[in-house]
């Protein structure tokens, strides 16, 4: 009866953990996403192609994490997030070497409406969008573009997982 109880109890504290991380990763991924719309809305500075990217993986965490919140019991979960937070490492460190102009990367500027009558439609048009380049740093903190903060964020939160995962998520799935 007692070792009985001492495993409910390790079942409970190995949930903890990997509730915890859980709802780490939701405030994180709110603030990087609060964070990211600030700085284009409020700062205007609109994201480029990559920027736009590096978003997707955590509107999808932000969606995923109540689910590992819930049921922490589904270890699954835990190394889907970990999976987003890779791609989410992967595209900010190639972001990171286009900005450092280690790697061309080029997404050609392409206009939704190709049908000018004239010269002035065509100026008034470019005038209108905003052109980003990704080898530019528009935002920097001390020193640090944005994807290279994204970078450390995620291989931080990735590290962080796999640890809970070998510490904590072995235990659960027996």
């Amino acid at each position: 009866m007692f070792n009985k109880f001492l495993n409910i109890r390790k079942d409970r504290n190995e949930k903890f953990y990997i509730r915890n991380y859980f709802y780490f990763i939701l405030i994180i991924s709110f603030l990087i996403i609060i964070s990211a719309y600030i700085i284009e809305i409020f700062f205007k500075h609109p994201p480029c192609k990559l920027c736009e990217y590096q978003r997707i993986p955590y509107f999808i965490l932000i969606i995923l994490s109540p689910i590992g919140i819930l049921k922490p019991e589904r270890v699954a979960v835990l190394y889907l997030s970990i999976l987003l937070l890779f791609c989410v490492s992967l595209i900010a460190g190639f972001h990171s070497l286009v900005e450092r102009k280690l790697i061309l990367f080029d997404t050609g500027c392409t206009s939704i409406n190709n049908n000018f009558e004239n010269i002035e439609e065509l100026r008034n048009f470019l005038e209108k969008v905003p052109i980003v380049k990704c080898d530019e740093i528009l935002f920097s903190i001390l020193g640090l573009s944005l994807a290279n903060l994204n970078l450390m964020i995620s291989i931080f939160l990735i590290l962080l997982g796999m640890f809970i995962v070998r510490k904590h998520g072995q235990k659960i799935q027996k």
